[in-house]
C-alpha cells in the first residue's frame, strides 16, 4: 500500500528552492545596477562601502542556501529561520545604506516576511514582520538623530509595517489552508490508492475472468484468470483485443453494433474448451466495456459434483436398503446348505448366492464409506511382492494363463501408501474389463500390469494395459461417469468407484490410449516415504 511521505519530503523544499532563487535574482540585479552606474536614485549614496558589501553578502548567503536547500541539511526549519533573518539584517542594511525608508527599499521585506508565512507554520511571520518593523523605526528614529532624515518618514515606516503584518496574516492564513487541502488530498490520494490496488487485488483472484477495454479494443485491465481462459496468448499481458483469440474481438465488434445481445459462447481452437463471454458497458457513457469470461466446462464439474454429492446420499440410503433382505438371502442360503438331500448342482448354486451375497455386501461397504468419505486404512505395500501374489489370484480367479497376464516390475522401490482392500478392488475391476473388453479379434488376451517409481513426482506409475480394440472417441468423455456402461450386464459404477477410491488414497486414476489399439488406465500412486521396519 502507498505510505505517507517521510518527514524530510513533507517540507516543502521547491518553494525555498524558488526563494533562494529570487534573493540571487535580487542580488545580481542590484550589483548589476551598481556597477553599471545607472540612475538608480542615490540608492547606497549614504554609505556606499556598506551597500556594496551587504549586497555581496546578501548575494554569498543566497548561494550557500541553495546549495544547502539541494543538500537538505541542515533541517528545513533551521534554514528558513536564518534565511529569513538574513533577508530582514540585509534589507535593512540597504535601506540604511540608501538614506532610510525614502529609498523604498523597504518593500523588499514584504515577500521575505510572505515566505516565511507560506514556509513555516504558526507565528514565524508575525514574528518577522514584528521585528522588520521594529528594526525599520529604529533605523528611522537613528537618521532623524543624526539629520540625515525628517519626521515625516515615520509614517512612511509605519506604512511599511502595516504591509508587512498585513502580508504576514494574509500569507499565514493562505499557507494554513494550503496545507490542509494538500493534507486532505495526500489522504484522499492514499485511500484511492489504497482501494484501487484492492480492487485490482479482488478482480485478479476472481474466479471469472475479468477484461476491461475502451471502445477502440484496447485493454486496460486484465485478471490472471482470463488470460489463463483464453490459453495465455503470445504477446504482453495489457494489448488489444484483437491480438487475442479472434472468436472474442469478433464478438465484442457485434455486441457494439447489437448490444442487446450481451452473452455469447466462445470455442477456442485447439482447445476442448466453451467460454461464456458476457459483454457490459462501464462509465456514465459507455466508453469502457467490461468482459467477463467464464469455463462452462468447469460451471459443468461443478454441476456435476454437486449432482454426484446427492448421488452419494441417495446410494448411502439405497445401500441400507438393500442390507436387510440381503441379511436375509444369505441367511436363507446358509440354511439350505445344511440341507443333506441337496444335489450337488444345487450345492453350487448356493455356493454361488453365497458368494455372490458377500461380495455385494462388500460392495454396499464400499458404497457407503465412499459416501461417508471416511479415511481409508492405508498402510505401507511393497508392491513387487503383493503384484505377484495379486497375479496368481487374478490368473486363478479369471482363469488366466501366464501369457495372458503379465508383470512388468522396473526398479526395485516400489512401496506405496495405499489402502490394500480398495487397491485389490481397483485392480480386479481394471483387470475384469481387460477380460472382458480388450481381447483383440482373434479373442487373444495379453494384458500386462507394469509399475515404475517417477522420482520427479514423487508417483509410482502402475498401468493396466491390454492390446485390444481400446474405446471410441465418443465414450471417452464419458469414461468416468457413474452408471455409464456400453455393456448389458454393465452397472456403470465400475470405473467411477475405482476413481473415487483412488482419490480417497490421495492417487488418481486416468485413461491414456494406446498408439495403434489398445487400452492404458494408469494409477498415479502416492510413494511410501516412511521407513521401512528392519528384519529381526
Amino acid at each position: 500500500m502507498p505510505r505517507p511521505p517521510g518527514p524530510q519530503t513533507a517540507f516543502p523544499w521547491k518553494p525555498l528552492q524558488l526563494f533562494n532563487a529570487y534573493r540571487i535574482f535580487i542580488a545580481l540585479l542590484f550589483i548589476g545596477v551598481w556597477l553599471s552606474g545607472m540612475d538608480t536614485r542615490d540608492l547606497g549614496h549614504l554609505a556606499p562601502r556598506l551597500y556594496i558589501l551587504a549586497l555581496l553578502a546578501y548575494l554569498g548567503l543566497s548561494l550557500t542556501g541553495a546549495l544547502c536547500n539541494r543538500m537538505r541539511r541542515p533541517s528545513f526549519r533551521l534554514q528558513v529561520g536564518l534565511l529569513a533573518t538574513a533577508d530582514v539584517a540585509f534589507v535593512v542594511l540597504l535601506t540604511h545604506a540608501s538614506g532610510g525608508i525614502v529609498s523604498g527599499l523597504g518593500v523588499l521585506l514584504i515577500p521575505a516576511v510572505g515566505a516565511v508565512g507560506v514556509l513555516l507554520p504558526g507565528i514565524w511571520a508575525l514574528f518577522t514582520a514584528a521585528t522588520a518593523s521594529l528594526l525599520l523605526i529604529l533605523d528611522q528614529v537613528y537618521l532623524f538623530l543624526t539629520n540625515v532624515q525628517d519626521n515625516h518618514a515615520y509614517a512612511q515606516a509605519g506604512l511599511i509595517g502595516l504591509a508587512l503584518f498585513t502580508t504576514a496574516v494574509i500569507s499565514t492564513h493562505l499557507a494554513n489552508r494550503a496545507r490542509a487541502s494538500e493534507a486532505l488530498a495526500l489522504s484522499r490520494g492514499l485511500d484511492l490508492a489504497n482501494l484501487t490496488e484492492l480492487s485490482e487485488h479482488i478482480v485478479e483472484h476472481l474466479d471469472s475472468g475479468v477484461i476491461v477495454t475502451d471502445r477502440e479494443g484496447q485493454i486496460r485491465l486484465m485478471n490472471q484468470q482470463a488470460w489463463d481462459l483464453l490459453g495465455n496468448p503470445v504477446g504482453v499481458r495489457q494489448t488489444t483485443l484483437d491480438k487475442l483469440p479472434p472468436q472474442l474481438f469478433r464478438q465484442f465488434l457485434i455486441w457494439q453494433k447489437h448490444p442487446e445481445t450481451r452473452q455469447h459462447t466462445l470455442r477456442l481452437p485447439g482447445r476442448n474448451a466453451r467460454l461464456q463471454a458476457r459483454f457490459a458497458p462501464l462509465g456514465i457513457d459507455g466508453e469502457a466495456t467490461l468482459i467477463t469470461l467464464e469455463d462452462q466446462g468447469e460451471l459443468a464439474i461443478q454441476i456435476q459434483a454437486a449432482k454426484l454429492a446427492s448421488l452419494g446420499r441417495l446410494t448411502a440410503s439405497i445401500a441400507h436398503e438393500i442390507r436387510n433382505p440381503l441379511s436375509g438371502i444369505t441367511h436363507a442360503a446358509q440354511l439350505l446348505e445344511e440341507a443333506t438331500q441337496l444335489e450337488a448342482a444345487d450345492r453350487r448354486l448356493l455356493e454361488i448366492i453365497r458368494t455372490q451375497g458377500q461380495r455385494i455386501d462388500r460392495i454396499i461397504d464400499d458404497v457407503l464409506r465412499l459416501s461417508r468419505k471416511e479415511p481409508p486404512n492405508t498402510r505401507r505395500i511393497e508392491l513387487r511382492s503383493w503384484l505377484h501374489s495379486l497375479a496368481e489370484d487374478l490368473r486363478t480367479q479369471l482363469r488366466l494363463d501366464t501369457n495372458e497376464l503379465r508383470l512388468n516390475l522396473v526398479g526395485e522401490d516400489l512401496d506405496v501408501e495405499f489402502d490394500e482392500g480398495h487397491l485389490t478392488q481397483i485392480l480386479s475391476g481394471l483387470c475384469e474389463n481387460a477380460n472382458r473388453y480388450g481381447r483383440d479379434r482373434q479373442g487373444t488376451l495379453e494384458l500386462t500390469l507394469t509399475a515404475h517409481r517417477s522420482p520427479q513426482a514423487r508417483q509410482t506409475m502402475l498401468d493396466v494395459l491390454d492390446t485390444g480394440p481400446g474405446i471410441s472417441a465418443t465414450d471417452l468423455p464419458h469414461l468416468f461417469e457413474p452408471f455409464f456402461t456400453t455393456s448389458v450386464a454393465g452397472t456403470g459404477l465400475g470405473l467411477y468407484l475405482s476413481r473415487e477410491l483412488c482419490a480417497l488414497n490421495g492417487a488418481t486414476l486416468e485413461y491414456l490410449p494406446v498408439p495403434g489399439s489398445g487400452s492404458c488406465f494408469r494409477l498415479r500412486l502416492p510413494t511410501a516415504t516412511t521407513t521401512p521396519p528392519a528384519n529381526t
